[in-house]
């Protein structure tokens, strides 16, 4: 997410963090056609791709829509891992024309606002749920990725506590988590949660959930932006933290002595070695704790509060982490060619396969036949069947402010060093300096 950092552990375990993180190595441009030189009758496309760790999956999938395209001449460049922009604003002040562009949702309201060409009448709408709108209300977005969070469980040390399945949408209430942690510890597991507690884990990710209290997360934006939303006296809002300050208690959280550290290698290392239970993370996670101890690990909701029938404590935030994005000023050939890759993407069984099982992608459309071997991907992509997610609610705020601006507030927060009410009025404060 550009909204966390690759660490150490990541780079030993050649771990991509897909939807965040900081920019860790050089950008790879690759171009797939040998050829930069027109070529008469054919229509040449350039394609950003942000998703670094992809770039082979990537460069094979372009020379794979040319042999079925052979009209089209695919360009493919691609950025450093988790950099979704630099690459487009490299070609775009270099005086190239990028015809498809991958970027965080967010940027086609912020940064973007003015790129994108209006893909509504486009078939692959009617496939999927994800599609992303600008401002004016125009999908612009094309969702190429969806992610998703949670808190993130040991199936075996909770399967051990519990002496017998679990399933993890039954714990739905903040006491139903709190019993489940009793009976962790009563297991023989000292301390049941590694709460690593960077400050884009417990701002971006985790404080921007109380935005789906409302259908529409821009509802509250908006409203926080007019100076017209009271944090303190929401119920969602404090409930959200009456659940952070249960997880990174002294009582259950490995670190709750000291709870401000680097501990994002620390925490997976001890989940996935089983040392602890849960931390607080997404789907990315799973490469970091497969390389300690292999596939047994699910994700479940975060409780808010302790109404077994609220939605929030029901489902997992999941959505799209990455998009693309047609540029208007391309020529109408090209744009007509990009549409053609977005759909090959969708409905050819070689771009399917291209997306979740050569890219270990979730695929945010309906017709694809594929799951993610991934476990904590499968979760995700089982939930969104059931109608057990909701909105991805880092995709409606701009990460890099709340992991600079708003991430030390939240930080200060769990060390007791701020009250709650001073970290509203901070993150009021924020939202009333954007209007």
């Amino acid at each position: 997410m550009r909204k966390k950092f690759v660490s150490t552990l990541l780079v030993l375990f050649s771990v991509a963090m897909a939807a965040c993180g900081g920019a860790s190595q050089e950008p790879a441009t690759d171009s797939t056609d040998a050829t930069n030189q027109p070529d008469e009758g054919k229509v040449t496309i350039i394609i950003t791709n942000g998703k670094g760790e992809i770039a082979a999956q990537n460069e094979q999938a372009a020379k794979d829509f040319m042999a079925a395209n052979p009209d089209i001449i695919v360009e493919q460049h691609t950025g450093a891992v988790g950099d979704t922009l630099s690459i487009l604003d490299k070609l775009s002040a270099s005086g190239e024309t990028v015809t498809l562009a991958m970027m965080e949702p967010n940027a086609v309201v912020e940064k973007y606002k003015d790129f994108g060409t209006d893909l509504s009448g486009e078939k692959w709408v009617n496939e999927t749920n994800d599609a992303v709108k600008n401002a004016k209300g125009e999908i612009v977005g094309f969702p190429f990725s969806i992610e998703g969070f949670g808190l993130v469980y040991n199936k075996q040390v909770v399967e051990k506590a519990i002496g017998g399945a679990f399933d993890p949408f039954s714990i739905n209430t903040r006491d139903k988590l709190k019993g489940l942690l009793d009976q962790i510890k009563a297991s023989g597991v000292k301390y049941p949660v590694a709460y690593q507690t960077e400050a884009w884990s417990v701002s971006n990710h985790y404080s921007s959930q109380f935005l789906n209290q409302a259908n529409d997360p821009n509802t509250i934006i908006a409203q926080l932006k007019e100076g017209q939303f009271d944090l303190a006296g929401n119920a969602v809002w404090n409930g959200y933290y009456d659940t952070l300050d249960l997880l990174s208690s002294q009582e259950y959280n490995k670190y709750g002595e000291r709870p401000l550290g680097k501990y994002y290698d620390d925490a997976h290392v001890s989940v996935g070695k089983g040392e602890s239970a849960l931390l607080f993370n997404g789907n990315w996670a799973f490469d970091s704790l497969k390389a300690v101890a292999g596939e047994n690990f699910g994700l479940m909701p975060v409780p808010v509060d302790n109404n077994p029938d609220n939605p929030l404590n029901n489902k997992i935030a999941a959505g799209p982490t990455n998009i693309y994005v047609i540029n208007k000023e391309a020529t109408p050939a090209q744009q007509e060619a990009a549409k053609k890759y977005l759909n090959w993407l969708v409905y050819e069984k070689a771009g399917q396969d291209y997306l979740v099982n050569k890219s270990q992608v979730i695929s945010a459309f309906k017709n694809n036949p594929y799951t993610v071997t991934n476990p904590l991907g499968a979760v995700i992509q089982d939930a969104i069947k059931q109608g057990k997610t909701m909105p991805f609610t880092t995709n409606y705020i701009v990460p890099g402010d709340w992991n600079t601006i708003l991430g030390p507030e939240v930080q200060k927060y769990i060390v007791k060093k701020q009250s709650r009410e001073e970290l509203a009025k901070a993150i009021e404060s924020y939202f009333t300096s954007k209007k």
